[in-house]
């Protein structure tokens, strides 16, 4: 049966006009015959599935060819906003969702910056994109005007020139009257840890996104125009303001995550000893990529549409940056700051000594720009064996712009340094590079060899599936870190924290804790509070090693079936809900 057919029979149970106050349209694109259908989901599927990721599966079930390979552009790409995106503090989000090429389950990214909400208020919940464009497409979207636009000219763009080039063609600044999902050169090349971008920053990650999208030659989705705004009632607009003040005046938001970022998470996992360090082979790593040692380089945060946290630490090594914005914000902060409370009153005071990453004074592109997110810094620092802030920012910038999902490309570089490590692979294999770990000379060439899938860059393009591709030998499956064919997506080092591992374990797309975090598990101060643990989880909660693996089921399951639906399904940030991060969170 064919994707049109399968189309054409779901069509026939979805209506015509809106069936509740709030719904946006689902639009069906054929990109091979240029075509698309606006259809509206029924009731049924709000009530049961809520929106975003929930109606997302709802409309992949019904639409997938399981025995399809997952690049096969019969198998719908699914994009779908929260149900409350761009209405209520902190939802912002919405999930790209497909089969995934990378891992053969699951593809579902979430992301946010301004794309889910342009979209949403542009009219539309959900995209279902399905068949090969003749050639590199961009698809507008601009209100009740779609068109089919020639993308050609954007091939082999990576992440900044893309977004330059199309405010140039279109006169259009992204964030003010446009918004762009686009893929990069990694996408173009079918690299299996690419993700679809969002912005300078945001991006929808997991799973493959990238050579998902560019199997369909889709280059980009712009939402084109200013989006309308949304009369919400008196009602909505108290219980928003209420909303925000809850989620801006949690210590967590207050003073870590509005001031730092999500960095300041690598502290207390290196004073557990819960950092995944060199392939997970070690357990913690330096205080010089403690948060306040980039403190020096963070010129202020930014955010996604309209959320009041700004959680997004911006960076800046060139002579004219203006740093220490939050700096000694984490300074006498306990629980959160780390799990010895001494350590909640150590400083670095690292000063600005970069001078351009060969030390010559030379400055480009990659040493200004968003972030790193905790992941980024952990996969690129203790995993890979990198120990300076400076190193880290870069990396990161270098990621951003090509597109490459940190997780999986920091995990497929890191099983490689092992493997060279071990004497799996030599320099015969690595084309000439030196794999030894923290060698940030060997890993910034890597990242661009990766993204043309030249030379080795072509064995970490094809991240977990390196084995069946016939780049290493079956030994290697032994140090692989990876569940259903995902490498894990946290820095954390399992071992010690045992309803983690099992979350891991059993996440449905993967070896992801965005999808199972039992968070509180390792939170200081609700550690010291079993009952309440047990009100908030339904079930005993305790870090203590030596309790039997079935101690861990009632958080895990809770987890699983309560913040990560839900939130992703009505568009709001994990982070700022209560099981995820803190219990005094929505």
């Amino acid at each position: 049966m064919s994707i049109h057919t399968l189309v054409d029979r779901l069509c026939t149970r979805l209506h015509d006009t809106p069936q509740f106050t709030t719904q946006g349209a689902t639009l069906f694109v054929d990109l091979e015959r240029k075509e698309t259908r606006r259809k509206y989901l029924p009731a049924e599927v709000l009530t049961h599935f809520l929106g975003g990721r929930g109606a997302n599966m709802w409309l992949l079930y019904n639409l997938l060819q399981e025995e399809k390979d997952a690049l096969d552009p019969e198998i719908p790409l699914i994009f779908g906003s929260g149900v409350l995106t761009s209405v209520m503090p902190s939802a912002t989000r919405g999930n790209f969702t497909s089969k995934s090429p990378e891992s053969y389950a699951i593809l579902d990214a979430n992301g946010g910056d301004y794309f889910p909400a342009f979209l949403k208020r542009h009219g539309y919940d959900h995209l279902v994109l399905f068949g090969k464009a003749a050639q590199w497409t961009l698809l507008r979207i601009a209100q009740d005007e779609i068109t089919f636009e020639d993308a050609t000219p954007y091939s082999g763009l990576n992440n900044l020139d893309t977004a330059a080039a199309v405010e140039r063609d279109f006169k259009c600044k992204e964030r003010k009257d446009m918004a762009l999902a686009r893929i990069t050169s990694a996408g173009e090349n079918g690299v299996l840890c690419a993700g679809i971008m969002g912005g300078i920053k945001a991006i929808w990650a997991r799973g493959g996104g990238g050579a998902k999208m560019g199997a369909h030659n889709l280059k980009a989705i712009m939402i084109h125009g200013r989006p309308p705004e949304i009369a919400l009632p008196a009602d909505a607009r108290t219980q928003n303001k209420a909303i925000g003040k809850k989620i801006t005046g949690t210590s967590v938001i207050k003073n870590a995550l509005k001031m730092v970022g999500t960095p300041f998470l690598y502290k207390p996992s290196r004073v557990l000893g819960a950092m995944g360090t060199k392939n997970n082979q070690e357990t913690t790593w330096g205080e010089s990529l403690d948060a306040d040692n980039f403190d020096v380089y963070r010129p202020g945060m930014d955010g996604c549409f309209k959320c009041p946290v700004h959680c997004r630490n911006l960076n800046d090594m060139t002579p004219e940056g203006k740093g220490g914005w939050g700096a000694h914000a984490l300074k006498g902060l306990k629980g959160n700051a780390s799990y010895d409370k001494a350590q909640a009153e150590v400083e670095h005071e690292r000063k600005k000594t970069y001078n351009g990453i060969k030390g010559d004074g030379q400055y480009d592109r990659y040493d200004k720009g968003d972030g790193p997110e905790y992941v980024t810094l952990g996969k690129f620092g203790p995993n890979i064996g990198i120990k300076e802030p400076e190193h880290v920012l870069r990396l990161n910038n270098i990621l951003n712009d090509l597109g490459l999902d940190s997780a999986s490309s920091g995990g497929a570089i890191a099983w490689a340094m092992e493997l060279y490590q071990r004497g799996i692979i030599t320099q015969k294999e690595t084309g000439g590079l030196d794999l030894s770990w923290g060698n940030y000379d060997a890993i910034e060439q890597l990242l661009f060899l990766t993204a043309k899938r030249e030379g080795f860059g072509n064995v970490i393009a094809d991240s977990t599936r390196a084995i069946e591709k016939g780049h290493y030998p079956q030994e290697a499956a032994q140090y692989r870190m990876s569940v259903k064919g995902l490498f894990q997506s946290d820095p954390h080092d399992a071992r010690i924290l045992k309803a983690f591992a099992l979350g891991l374990s059993v996440a449905t797309r993967g070896m992801n804790t965005l999808r199972n975090r039992v968070t509180l598990e390792i939170n200081a101060r609700v550690n010291d509070d079993p009952a309440f643990k047990t009100a908030l989880y339904g079930g005993t909660v305790s870090a203590k090693p030596e309790l039997p693996m079935k101690a861990r089921n009632s958080p895990c399951a809770r987890v699983e079936n309560t913040p990560s639906p839900s939130a992703t399904s009505v568009g709001m940030s994990r982070f700022d809900t209560k099981l995820f991060n803190s219990p005094t969170l929505p």
